[in-house]
């Protein structure tokens, strides 16, 4: 199944693997191995019907279970993660509860962070929403012991693990959540790539590394031709993905003059926009300017880093 970007990435809406879509994108080895479909790294998920499953590769355990835990939620089961080494628990992660009768959690032993001497542990579980949300938490060995650091929630299924560069090295591949909502509707809007690791326990952020240019030219290719040419240059929420991916890619400045180009101005009222970023019905009268389309995108553009 291919991501249909113009469409939001309403695919993702569909819970689609995002492994899969970028493996077929950015030809990259995809979440499926064999007909069978197995995970391209050692994975548990709950078989039908259960609430526990683990998974152990390299001297480390894995195991994902549903529990009541009243501190957390009195009401409802939340996902929890245990790892091991050798036998011995080395870290607990508690999440929060999906309210879902099917609880949908898993865990993958994986390598991504490389300065240490462990792989790590992936944990996705889903907490639900609309159009909402797997939960990413990856378990890492630092000097200090073994500690968790919550990537962030995401549409789709939770696998988002992929080796773009092919170095035995696992990256967090998603695309940036700014963008839905922010000019149209969630199924209105495009959102450019983002790349994600963990080093000594911290997440870092890899989306502007030089080497994976390639990987930015191919998205923007993928945002291009799912793009419906007969609302191409009229869909705002198209348009902002399109021109951040497009900085991504180092084109930026050409796409943004396009925007400018095809932009219809005369139909265009404008929308009052508080200029600092902040709430507009807590902005001060002072900041709030209406502002038309291209020129709010180039505010929102500026505020989250994409420098044309």
């Amino acid at each position: 199944m291919i991501l249909k970007p113009t469409a939001g990435l309403a695919a993702i809406r569909t819970l689609v693997l995002f492994a899969s879509v970028y493996a077929l994108l950015l030809g990259t080895p995809a979440r499926a191995e064999d007909e069978e479909d197995a995970p391209a790294y050692p994975t548990t998920e709950f078989a039908d019907g259960a609430t526990d499953a683990s998974v152990t590769d390299s001297g480390i355990t894995a195991r994902v279970f549903e529990e009541r835990r009243p501190k957390v939620d009195p009401n409802l089961d939340v996902p929890v993660l245990q790892v091991s080494v050798g036998g011995q628990q080395v870290l607990e992660y508690v999440g929060v509860a999906s309210g879902m009768d099917v609880p949908a959690a898993s865990a993958s032993i994986v390598e991504i962070d490389p300065a240490n001497d462990a792989k790590e542990v992936y944990f996705s579980s889903y907490t639900g929403g609309a159009h909402c949300c797997s939960q990413i938490v990856i378990a890492d060995k630092t000097a200090k012991g073994w500690v968790t650091v919550e990537v962030g929630s995401f549409d789709g299924d939770g696998f988002y693990l992929q080796d773009l560069d092919n170095d035995g090295v696992a990256e967090i591949v998603t695309v940036d959540n700014a963008f839905l909502y922010a000019f149209d509707c969630y199924a209105c809007s495009a959102a450019p790539l983002v790349i994600q690791t963990v080093r000594d326990g911290k997440l870092v952020d890899l989306t502007t590394e030089p080497r994976f240019a390639k990987n930015h030219r191919d998205w923007l290719k993928q945002l291009e031709d799912d793009a419906d040419p007969a609302t191409r240059w009229t869909s705002p929420g198209f348009l902002a993905g399109w021109v951040a991916q497009s900085a991504r890619a180092g084109s930026g400045k050409a796409a943004f003059a396009a925007l400018q180009q095809h932009w219809n101005l005369a139909k265009d009222e404008g929308e009052e926009t508080c200029l600092t970023g902040g709430d507009i019905d807590a902005c001060p009268p002072s900041d709030r300017k209406v502002l038309n389309f291209p020129d709010r995108l180039k505010l929102f553009l500026d505020r989250h880093g994409y420098s044309l």
